[in-house]
């Protein structure tokens, strides 16, 4: 399947040759490279072979139903669909039958430009952050997995949160107000019990206490430092 991405092609496939052309030359006006197709299976040949980043659908086409058309343009490759021209009342259809966005009725190539921005932000990837390795202990963001050798740690989603953004900086003392800030969206500071008390546990389960530390080590009056204890 092909992947997004996210240049400037836009694909518009709209059986009306004149309000084609206009959204074409309208979409390039706002900073859009476009091209067009008169109907469906014409799109979809140009889709499949000219990768674009989002494609634009006036209805109803001439050769497939809503439904046909957004079931195959979803085979070809993984990018936002905005269907124009939809009746009201089968606006919920279109969405179930896969539309990113839908419109009734023909909006200006300026609204058109603005909604496509809209759903390719929403379609652009979150980056994939490596795991992280301190000694033993492997902290794994895309899996939200964290292993000490061979064990999986059993965590809560704050803890695994507060064990990631300690290892994220390691041998460095993360600040209690950083943490609140990080693991619980208080940017303003908040109760030290909060952090106290799932430092505590999660300490808990990696076999260590406050009083004989290996890998999470506070410093009295500053925050916590994670290190390597083998280092």
């Amino acid at each position: 399947m092909l992947g997004p991405t996210f240049g400037c092609s836009v694909l518009v496939v709209d059986p009306d040759p004149a309000a084609r052309r206009r959204l074409v030359a309208g979409l390039a006006a706002e900073g859009l490279g476009a091209a067009g197709a008169a109907d469906g299976l014409a799109g979809l040949e140009q889709a499949l072979h000219e990768p674009c980043d989002a494609v634009v659908a006036a209805l109803p086409l001439p050769d497939l139903t809503e439904r046909q058309f957004l079931s195959m343009m979803r085979s070809v490759g993984d990018f936002p669909v905005v269907v124009l021209g939809a009746d009201p009342s089968e606006v919920v259809v279109v969405f179930d039958a896969g539309a990113d966005d839908v419109v009734p009725g023909r909006p200006s190539p300026k609204e058109v430009a603005a909604r496509i921005r809209a759903v390719r932000r929403r379609f652009r990837p979150e980056p994939v952050e490596a795991p992280v390795q301190v000694g033993r202990l492997l902290v794994d963001p895309a899996r939200r997995e964290a292993r000490l050798g061979a064990r999986r740690l059993e965590l809560t989603r704050k803890e695994f949160d507060l064990l990631h953004a300690l290892a994220r900086r390691e041998g460095r003392v993360a600040s209690r107000r950083e943490l609140l800030a990080e693991v619980w969206d208080q940017p303003y500071g908040g109760p030290d019990k909060t952090l106290d008390v799932h430092l505590s546990w999660l300490r808990r389960k990696m076999e260590e206490s406050g009083s004989k530390p290996r890998y999470l080590h506070t410093v009295r009056g500053v925050g916590v430092r994670l290190i390597d204890p083998e280092a």
